[in-house]
């Protein structure tokens, strides 16, 4: 099943996440794992609304099989970039390595060296953090 994201599609700020996972794709709805309740509780800490966020993936469907990753996440960065072009956010957050360095353009990124200060990548200021669940 695609699941495009969840939350306000014109929130000034965009969460990115490697892919759906089990539950996602079994419900067909977005965001229903142990990782929506962490982020639900981050951004409370930081004084934010679910309404201020539109969380998305690097993969817009679960991976079910063996699959060529590299050339996957390639072709769906595709859609990220084309959404975030439409939905223009003001910031970005990438949550893991994964949606990081497809994000960033680097297979070399690490959340550990990237979190902690802010970056500009393709125009937009990005932070970088740990996946929820990790």
């Amino acid at each position: 099943r695609v699941i495009w994201g969840e939350g306000n599609p014109q929130a000034p700020i965009i969460v990115i996440l490697d892919n759906p996972g089990a539950r996602e794709d079994k419900e067909g709805k977005e965001f229903v794992c142990g990782a929506r309740q962490t982020l639900q509780a981050a951004a409370c800490q930081a004084s934010l609304k679910m309404e201020d966020m539109f969380i998305t993936y690097l993969l817009k469907c679960r991976p079910t099989r063996r699959y060529n990753k590299h050339e996957a996440r390639g072709i769906c960065k595709d859609y990220l970039l084309e959404q975030i072009e439409i939905q223009r956010p003001q910031l970005a957050f990438c949550l893991g390595d994964t949606a990081s360095q497809w994000f960033f353009g680097n297979m070399d990124a690490q959340v550990k060296f990237l979190r902690g200060k802010w970056h500009d990548v393709r125009g937009l200021p990005t932070a970088v953090s740990y996946h929820p669940l990790a």
